[in-house]
């Protein structure tokens, strides 16, 4: 036998890789400008070779995968809070939203509007009916959305204000054009939305950004992206004055921390291990199917039932919303001083349990905590005291020019003149 026609030539072939081999996702924390708490995690895609962001960018099929795996990704470090995915906007047009994310977030336990779509640039030429299409779509299965890429990009104001998200996103370089990111400001409070600055990496643009009235930020000064979730974060401590209170009340979206989710049927061990598990876990929200709040559970109540004797033989294994309260909620367009009257009604023993703060469907958002409002409120009253006449209590000079406009400032002139 010829073993020439039996033993095959050696040959060396290279090994072939996914792309999931060698993609890594690093999470950065948004923060709340106005607590300080870590208000969700974005999680950004960081390929160790190649470009595989370029490529989604053009293959709506892996920018739609990799959102999934974002997720997974996200469950597998078991982080309890909200998510920020990034998708671009011509895969949204192309696909009409992305069925395979409201699975991947229903298998991991999540509920979807723990989860906020990050529409990112280039909008040009993305068929803009589409994308809205889309975007109702993601809304439908409870998403909550955010315009990324706002100031830098090139997304339309005219699809901006029909996109009408949940939360816009500005670059930190429109931080030197403060009339910009204040004119912003003012479109998010008529869209009902949030405005966030992204790549803040300075004290001095942090107080800009609180000073042109943003409410969220993210960037290398509160904490770089890192391959674990980071819940504590460095926020600069700023002055009363950094921040432009509306008359009517702060708004109570510009407190709203995350809440702490689990089924209304969950146990109570499995609440206990949540509580165990996360000290600045204040309360645990039993929520239906839906999202909407059905009761409330407090920390320190909670532990103090099962510390009791026989209490975690009697408890542990039964339904948590024995040991709950019925949920305290507001609005998310509620302001800080209707909060107060929700905690002032009711009993003295609920004065320090979290108010839940539901959305148009009634579905929860997030919570609220009593200390950070009076803070702010006590914050209000310093500023208006501030510009009081020492001698007369009434609105100083500073106040009134403020009111008064350009042409009356000329006829108050005249009349002192005569």
């Amino acid at each position: 036998m010829n073993l020439r026609s039996v033993v095959r030539p050696w040959s060396h072939h290279a090994p072939v890789h996914s792309w999931t081999d060698t993609l890594r996702f690093a999470f950065q924390p948004v923060v709340n400008l106005t607590t300080g708490v870590v208000a969700g995690l974005e999680i950004l895609a960081r390929p160790e070779t190649g470009d595989i962001l370029a490529q989604a960018r053009r293959d709506p099929e892996l920018d739609s995968r990799l959102a999934v795996s974002a997720v997974r990704t996200a469950v597998r470090k078991e982080t309890l809070l909200p998510l920020f995915v990034n998708v671009f906007a011509g895969t949204l047009a192309d696909l009409g939203g992305i069925p395979s994310l409201h699975d991947a977030v229903r298998e991991a336990g999540r509920l979807p509007w723990e989860v906020t779509v990050d529409i990112c640039p280039p909008y040009t030429h993305v068929p803009q009916q589409g994308l809205l299409e889309a975007v109702s779509a993601l809304r439908g299965q409870g998403f909550r959305i955010c315009a990324d890429g706002v100031g830098d990009g090139d997304v339309p104001v005219r699809l901006l204000s029909d996109l009408a998200p949940d939360l816009m996103k500005l670059d930190a370089s429109l931080l030197a054009r403060p009339a910009v990111v204040r004119s912003m400001r003012t479109l998010c409070d008529e869209l009902r939305a949030l405005l966030a600055v992204e790549g803040v990496e300075t004290e001095g643009q942090c107080a800009a950004a609180l000073a042109a009235g943003a409410q969220l930020a993210q960037g290398e000064l509160f904490a770089p992206p890192a391959r674990l979730p980071a819940a504590d974060v460095y926020v600069p401590p700023r002055s009363p004055g950094d921040v432009a209170v509306p008359r009517s009340g702060p708004s109570v979206r510009e407190f709203v921390r995350p809440a702490a989710l689990l089924p209304a049927a969950a146990s109570a061990g499995q609440v206990r291990a949540l509580l165990t598990g996360s000290p600045d876990v204040s309360g645990v929200l039993l929520v239906d199917r839906a999202g909407v709040p059905v009761r409330s559970v407090h920390r320190s109540r909670f532990l103090l039932s099962l510390s009791g004797r026989y209490g975690h033989a009697l408890y542990a294994d039964r339904p948590a919303a024995k040991l709950g309260d019925p949920p305290r909620t507001v609005g998310i367009d509620a302001t800080a001083w209707e909060v107060l009257d929700v905690v002032a009604v009711g009993d003295r023993d609920r004065t320090s349990d979290d108010v839940a703060v539901v959305d148009a469907y009634g579905r929860c958002v997030g919570v609220v905590r009593l200390a950070d409002l009076v803070r702010a409120l006590a914050e209000t009253r310093v500023e208006e005291a501030a510009g009081l006449n020492p001698l007369t209590r009434l609105p100083g000079s500073d106040a009134i020019t403020a009111e008064v406009g350009p042409a009356d400032r000329g006829r108050v002139g005249v009349r002192a003149e005569l």
